[in-house]
């Protein structure tokens, strides 16, 4: 075959094919999804440190690696200090001493009413004195405001607000209060008595208050430009440092260098828990979109979405448990790129489909990156960090299609080292691209980007041939690989058909030629077609003798001694029976429905027609091939294949135009019967099935020129050698020394060979002389009977 089927991955044939899902099973697969990526990525650390300041460790905590970074915390604080030494800014009030001479005539204004009132005794007027509002007279002082006459009253009203007039006429701080009223009370006319010198000041010291007051807006003003012009405190910790003693109660500042050390804190984050949530059902319902949209038929089936949703599970898993080991990479390893997370769609390319593996790339890629970016397992903290977000992305997007680009086609397992190789060459390539990027790049980074790449790459082959090897049997899946291994003819199987069976073995090879060919030119997957040809009819193993193609001229004929109805049993048992066959000798699924498929729900016709003859009334179900029809084009092809051949051989007529009208009656009578109904060939498909039959046939039975006898000349020089006694034995022993034995038999016949019949014996062991068919007859085959 000059090229191969590049995409389409080995599809098992189920009976019956398997419907799109439905709106509600999408939504069901996209919860469920959700679910188990929430699950894994989950963001609860046990084990951690309790975040909180004034508690404290048992144990000291180390720098686990040299550090340096600025600390939010002590940047403040040294901020506030230098804002709260900034001193305030005052300003003279000029209104203050009006305001407190008003407040000084309000009072003696109040005084003077209780003095003027005639219904009190005078200790009910001391009393009211010293209950009016703003008094401080004490009970002295309350006497002599009560017992001084008029006069005298007045003359101490005017010396109380020449005193306050005077001590508020000058600047008065807050601490100068108490200094303003003892000079002002040195201050006082000598001519007071000392009880008149008391109700003075009592009069006056509570309204004598701060004239200075601080101007806010400019004392902010000051403070904030200290702030700004205040550095920004930067932290280093070497390697092993002590960043919490044992026993101290953490301040904010340790919390904040746990966090920068990506120490995780234990318990439950309310704000990872809603974002984990919120990624969790995205990737779900991209999930759903994809099944939605797309419609991949690789995809349908329980099994086959479990592996989908898989191939994303494990991988995040890997990233969530791994990355906060391998982040920050301060010492530039690059370890974070040797993760093998391309595995997950590299597997997907072989087991499922290139369509399924590049969507599962695309959310994949997001998980890492939110992993990376936003799970506080993860030390993500600076420009360093996100630059390592970014990089992590894209390592998983190139991988991952490189490695899809030569998995999807591998047919041997040296294909997967190459992808692996591929893989690692594009990881380089999105290293050494960042590299660029990065602030503090060394020239040194250049063999640790080769080695993790080479690591990365070579570990992401492994793990996906490991994967397809322990999943594709649990899944119902067959590998390329797989299908290789199946199409040597030293199988075991293989070697039994050759041995007791040559004659089907010689039809299963021309079978499997003839349908590969086909299944190149449709677009169906020739290597199955081809294997699936050599084993589908592994069933006449049970008992080959009852077939034509197995018995040597002149043996008795089996179904001599049976009824019609019991060589029918034994003809339909090759089908049964090679599905036994073939699941005890662990073929896989894919393979095994070609050997019920290959003969459909066909008509067992030569033994029908033979029982009819006589019980007209015979049931004719008894007398199908169980089934079921074929349900894909690969098993469709083998149909095919298996008529035509057959048929073609029994014909006396081979020439090309003759093969042509019996491959097209065969498909006519195929569709006629509704064998293709289920599977997905379209008329177009057998047009050129029709085509590429009819010149493969042409070419196998390409008839030959007869060789004249040999001239007399020619005898006459040929050497005459003597043979010694018993030569005729010794003849016969080197032609069988010289004869290849079956596995040494090409793969793809010469056309000139006489491969088996595929017919079933007929009644008499004489086969006579095939005649040419009249017109609109077809020769009988073993589809036929």
């Amino acid at each position: 075959m000059s090229r191969r089927t590049a995409v389409r991955p080995v599809q098992p044939a189920a009976p019956g094919q398997q419907p799109a899902l439905g709106r509600n099973a999408m939504v069901a697969f996209a919860v469920l999804v959700a679910a188990a990526l929430f699950a894994t990525l989950f963001p609860w650390f046990p084990g951690g440190i309790q975040f909180a300041e004034g508690s404290s460790v048992d144990r000291a905590i180390l720098s686990p690696r040299e550090r340096s970074y600025e600390s939010e915390v002590l940047t403040e604080q040294v901020r506030e200090d230098a804002a709260e030494a900034v001193d305030d800014v005052f300003v003279l009030d000029t209104d203050i001493r009006e305001q407190q001479l008003r407040e000084l005539d309000r009072l003696i204004a109040e005084i003077e009413a209780v003095r003027g009132t005639d219904t009190l005794s005078t200790s009910a007027k001391e009393s009211q004195v010293r209950a009016v509002p703003g008094s401080n007279l004490s009970e002295r002082g309350a006497a002599t405001a009560i017992a001084t006459s008029g006069p005298t009253w007045s003359a101490l009203t005017d010396e109380a607000r020449t005193s306050l007039g005077r001590a508020l006429t000058g600047t008065i701080r807050a601490d100068d209060v108490d200094a303003a009223r003892q000079r002002a009370a040195g201050l006082l006319s000598a001519l007071l008595t000392s009880d008149q010198h008391l109700t003075v000041t009592e009069l006056v010291d509570p309204l004598i208050v701060p004239t200075l007051v601080v101007d806010q807006e400019r004392t902010n003003l000051l403070r904030d430009e200290a702030r700004a012009n205040t550095l920004p405190v930067r932290v280093t910790y070497q390697r092993g440092e002590v960043v919490v003693p044992p026993g101290q109660p953490l301040s904010a500042a340790n919390i904040e260098a746990l966090q920068e050390f990506g120490i995780r804190e234990s318990g439950i984050s309310p704000s990872a828990i809603a974002a984990t949530a919120v990624l969790s059902a995205l990737v779900g319902a991209g999930m759903a979109a994809y099944l939605a949209v797309a419609r991949p038929p690789a995809l349908r089936g329980t099994r086959r979405l479990l592996l989908f949703a898989l191939f994303l599970i494990v991988p995040a898993a890997v990233a969530k448990f791994s990355l906060p080991l391998l982040l920050p990479d301060l010492d530039r390893h690059f370890l974070a790129a040797a993760l093998p997370l391309a595995a997950g769609p590299m597997a997907a390319a072989v087991l499922l489909e290139v369509g399924s593996a590049i969507a599962l790339t695309v959310l994949l890629a997001a998980v890492v990156v939110f992993v990376t970016a936003y799970l506080p397992a993860v030390d993500s903290v600076g420009e360093a960090a996100q630059l390592e977000t970014v990089r992590l992305g894209l390592v998983v997007i190139a991988a991952s299609i490189a490695g899809i680009t030569f998995t999807a086609r591998a047919d041997r397992l040296q294909r997967y080292l190459v992808a692996g190789m591929v893989a690692a060459g594009a990881t380089a390539l999105v290293l050494l691209a960042t590299w660029f990027m990065d602030a503090d790049r060394r020239l040194a980074d250049f063999l640790w980007i080769g080695a993790a790449s080479l690591v990365g790459g070579v570990l992401a082959a492994l793990v996906a041939v490991g994967s397809f090897v322990l999943l594709s049997r649990p899944f119902g899946i067959i590998t390329r690989v797989e299908l290789m291994e199946l199409a040597q003819l030293t199988h075991p199987l293989l070697r039994r058909l050759q041995d007791e069976a040559p004659g089907t073995f010689q039809h299963s090879i021309l079978v499997g030629n003839l349908a590969e060919r086909a299944a190149d030119r449709i677009g169906a997957d020739p290597l199955l077609v081809r294997v699936g040809a050599y084993y589908h009819d592994a069933g006449k193993l049970v008992a080959p003798e009852f077939f034509v193609e197995n018995t040597p001229a002149g043996a008795p004929n089996p179904h001599d001694g049976l009824d019609p109805l019991q060589s029918t049993r034994v003809i339909q048992q090759h089908v049964t029976g090679g599905v036994e066959i073939a699941r005890r000798e662990r073929l896989p699924e894919a393979v095994v429905q070609f050997i019920p498929q290959h003969h459909g729900t066909r008509l067992v016709a030569y033994f029908y027609r033979r029982a009819a003859q006589s019980d007209p009334d015979i049931e004719e179900d008894l007398f199908r091939y169980p089934g079921p029809k074929p349900q894909s084009r690969e098993t469709a092809l083998v149909m095919l294949a298996d008529s035509c051949e057959a048929t073609v051989r029994a014909s006396a007529d081979r020439s090309a135009g003759r093969i042509r009208e019996i491959i097209d009656a065969t498909i006519k009578e195929r569709i006629e019967e509704g064998q293709f109904d289920e599977c997905d060939l379209s008329l177009r498909d057998l047009a050129i099935v029709a085509d590429s039959y009819t010149s493969t046939l042409t070419a196998v039975f390409h008839p030959r020129v007869e060789y004249p006898e040999p001239s007399q000349r020619e005898l006459a020089a040929r050497r005459t050698v003597p043979l010694p006694e018993r030569a005729g034995e010794l003849r016969e022993a080197a032609r069988r020394s010289l004869a290849p034995r079956p596995s040494e038999l090409p793969q793809r016949p010469v056309a000139d060979e006489d491969d088996g019949d595929d017919s079933l014996i007929p009644p008499s062991r004489e086969r006579p002389a095939p005649s040419a068919p009249r017109s609109g007859q077809r020769e009988l085959s073993e589809d036929d009977t």
